[in-house]
């Protein structure tokens, strides 16, 4: 090739480089970072048991306020439901779950301690040298527990005493990882509550975050701190009993005040990453009126009666009906019915010579009831909804290659078909009832107690796409796609008066019948999965992945770790 286009190509390699270069740096100002020398990891880790951690957050504690603007944290980190100060403590400090590490009694028996020993063996393991000392307040912790530390002491129950040897600690020149427990605000919450609005707890809360001020005052003050890269650990191993404004109760383990802890990882690297509580459902609100009874004289229940023809459903008329639906519990303290109706025109249930359809609770499930007089008479059962939780529940009659078919959804979900041609037509000369229907069943198996909302008829089969798109809103929107085809839309939350009103074109209104009263309420719909909740919340088998990872310790598959790691920015990497 020739010397000068060589030249001329290079030339044009470079400067498409450069350009390259250009669009990628802007025009910060950089630190030099290459000469920079590594800092020494290590650790503090501090347990606070019995810290709730909504509790901790309204004392406003200055330290633990004050280190939040530079640490992963939360205020809702959650503890093992067990309660247990020994598997929490066991959680926070093998990294694995009771159902491995075996602690489950205050007495340590039966654990597998050696097969999921304390994290402070995989770091002997690697760095034989490395300096661990563990103070605690509780005695069991210290002896039935802590392994493979150079020093391990306790107080008898005095924080006090806890500090005092943390400070000494932090003189010593080679400390690598330090452990602190501290009792006092679960002593105080155990005596007085675990309410922040009560004295004593919140002045053990303060009290502790005292003494964690005065132990990352002595830390910043080691001689060796600028060449020392320090993560804090401070948590709580379980929160406490404490009863939540029914508002603030979404029903899943967030709302577990006794497994309410909050965490704290901090760094004065790290940039703030506060993790909230996550979402768990939309805010249902309003008044509603209780349907219940399994007599007429006693019952609370609707019908329209005028105006039901527009709601036959024939042998061959395409329809959904859907409705919103909370039960209430049984008289034996449970969520299981037998067949009591929630709406329908079907008055008996009689399996051997009866016509009609009927929305009907089965056990902890709902179902669907129908049939025709000589034609024969079934039903099709639906999913679970017996949690005490707001469930959207819908049936659809579609007909398709020349037959009818009855599908039915829970909250969006499709749960069965049934081939429903030979049943024949379903029209009856009963009024539409929302509730109790009398017939000639009147046992207490019969017996409705639930509220019911949002009930929609539609002339038509509605898509599966269609009931899973709308299942979560709280109303039904003008934008609906096959609001045209309604012909009854009752809210029945309309707060006053006796009737639930239509708000359809159709002006059908139920009339409500009974001793009925209309019930404030303020709960959420479609909830989170409660199997999801855990893994958006820090748990105490974190720390144990958090603080091998800040060590540079790669965690052995052997070790069968149950935890993960939380990450943040970094605010400069040379501070």
């Amino acid at each position: 090739m020739n010397k000068s286009i060589l030249i001329i190509t290079a030339a044009m390699i470079f400067l498409s480089c450069n350009k390259g270069f250009d669009r990628l740096l802007d025009n910060n100002n950089y630190e030099d970072t290459t000469g920079a020398v590594a800092k020494v990891p290590k650790i503090l880790f501090l347990v606070v048991d019995g810290a709730r951690g909504e509790a901790v957050r309204k004392a406003n504690a200055p330290n633990l306020e004050a280190m939040s603007e530079h640490a992963i944290y939360s205020w809702n980190s959650i503890s093992d439901t067990l309660y247990q100060n020994a598997t929490a403590w066991a959680d926070l400090l093998t990294g694995v779950h009771k159902e491995k590490h075996g602690v489950t009694t205050s007495d340590f028996s039966n654990n597998r301690l050696s097969t999921y020993p304390v994290f402070f063996k995989h770091i002997k393991a690697r760095m034989p040298a490395f300096r661990i000392a563990t103070f605690s307040a509780a005695d069991s912790l210290g002896t039935m527990l802590i392994t493979d530390a150079d020093v391990n002491q306790t107080f008898g129950n005095n924080d006090a005493a806890v500090t005092t040897a943390l400070l000494e600690e932090l003189k010593v020149d080679s400390a690598g990882l330090i452990f602190g427990q501290f009792g006092e605000i679960a002593a105080a919450g155990k005596t007085y509550g675990y309410d922040v609005n009560i004295p004593e707890y919140k002045s053990a809360i303060l009290q502790v975050d005292t003494y964690i001020g005065n132990i990352l005052t002595a830390l910043k003050q080691r001689s060796t701190y600028a060449k020392e890269d320090w993560l804090v650990v401070i948590t709580s191993g379980n929160g406490g009993p404490f009863t939540l404004d029914p508002a603030d109760d979404d029903a899943t383990i967030l709302s577990n005040t006794k497994a309410n802890t909050f965490t704290f990882f901090y760094s004065p690297r790290y940039a703030p990453n506060f993790i909230d509580r996550p979402y768990t459902g939309n805010r249902y609100s309003g008044k509603s009126v209780r349907l219940y009874g399994n007599t007429a004289a006693t019952a609370v229940y609707a019908t329209i009666d005028s105006g039901k023809t527009d709601y036959y459903l024939g042998s061959t008329q395409e329809a959904t009906i859907e409705l919103k639906i909370k039960k209430n519990k049984t008289s034996y303290g449970d969520y299981s019915f037998t067949y009591p109706s929630v709406i329908g025109n079907n008055m008996s249930l009689d399996w051997w010579n009866n016509t009609g359809w009927a929305i009907s609770l089965e056990a902890n499930a709902w179902g669907l009831h129908f049939g025709q007089a000589g034609a024969g008479f079934n039903m099709a059962t639906a999913g679970s909804i017996a949690d005490g939780r707001w469930h959207d529940i819908a049936a659809v009659f579609v007909n398709r290659d020349n037959k009818r078919y009855l599908r039915l959804f829970t909250d969006g979900g499709f749960n069965t078909e049934a081939d429903i041609t030979s049943y024949g037509n379903f029209d009856t000369d009963a009024p539409l009832t929302l509730g109790f229907m009398p017939g000639n069943v009147t046992d207490n198996n019969r017996w409705l107690n639930a509220y019911i909302t949002e009930v929609k008829f539609w002339k038509a089969a509605l898509p599966d796409a269609v009931i899973s798109q709308y299942v979560c809103v709280p109303e039904l929107p003008s934008s609906h796609p096959y609001k045209d085809y309604l012909v009854g839309y009752w809210p029945c939350k309309d707060g006053f008066g006796n009737v639930f009103e239509d708000q359809s074109e159709w002006n059908h209104d139920f009339q409500i019948h009974g001793s009925y009263q209309w019930d404030d309420f303020s709960d959420l719909m479609c909830p989170t999965s409660a199997s999801n909740l855990a893994q958006l919340v820090p748990q105490p088998v974190d720390v144990t992945r958090q603080v091998l990872n800040w060590l540079q310790i790669a965690a052995d598959t052997r070790w069968d770790l149950d935890g993960r790691v939380w990450i943040t920015s970094y605010v400069t990497i040379t501070k």
